[in-house]
């Protein structure tokens, strides 16, 4: 009865649509990190999937479906871009530099850790992707030659971390600007970061949005001169 029921695209789908609708109620009632949509889905997931002894390659029949999604939800984000225009336009010099800079920091850095630790092609290329939207940061990984399961648990992680401890770090660096905390979570913690922007302040939010498509964007400029380097 199990393997008539877990064996089908369906399950995995369903399994993915309820765990994540679940998050995001438990998070808007009661909003941390543990419960943020996407962490709780994958942790709820994983549990369920121990517990009854379904295996990976079962789930991964519906999950499939969602990988298929991917692309569209991507183009789906220039919506937040034309939504959120106007404090582009406004506030474009502080928006750009702060994400041109903070890009070109996190690729040294990546680069940095590559060269102590001996890593390999595979290894930088799903640490490269790591504070990018999901959507996008397949994407990138894949053209780089990445592993997708890791870079996945990277922008989980990145994004955890940066929800976190972003707004401590705001108020130790006596950071009080709204566009540039927006900016600052959107382009460091995107989604998630995004999500604690939003709790901070509908402007946080909507420079948030858009930091998430430009970063995302950089990375796919920078990733052909990524790729000569570690060659």
């Amino acid at each position: 009865m199990k393997e008539i029921i877990t064996e089908t695209p369906m399950f995995g789908l369903f399994l993915i649509i309820s765990t994540y609708a679940l998050g995001n109620v438990l998070h808007k009632k009661w909003p941390i990190p543990l419960f943020a949509p996407l962490v709780f889905s994958i942790f709820s997931i994983i549990f369920l999937l121990m517990i009854f002894d379904v295996k990976y390659t079962t789930f991964q029949l519906g999950g499939d479906i969602v990988h298929m999604l991917i692309t569209p939800a991507t183009v789906s984000l220039a919506i937040i871009l034309e939504k959120n225009y106007r404090y582009l336009k406004e506030y474009y010099p502080s928006i750009l530099l702060g994400i041109g800079i903070g890009t070109i920091v996190h690729t040294l850095i990546v680069l940095g850790f590559v060269a102590l630790f001996s890593l390999d092609q595979q290894i930088f290329a799903s640490f490269f992707s790591k504070s990018i939207t999901t959507a996008i940061a397949l994407s990138v990984s894949d053209s780089l030659g990445g592993i997708e399961a890791l870079t996945v648990t990277l922008v989980v992680i990145t994004g955890i971390l940066g929800s976190l401890i972003g707004p401590f770090l705001f108020k130790v660096a006596r950071i009080h600007d709204p566009i540039a905390q927006g900016a600052a979570l959107g382009s460091g913690a995107h989604a998630m970061g995004t999500s604690k922007a939003i709790q901070l302040g509908d402007v946080h939010g909507a420079v948030s949005g858009i930091s998430i498509i430009l970063t995302g964007i950089s990375f796919v400029l920078l990733t052909s001169i990524a790729s000569l380097i570690i060659q």
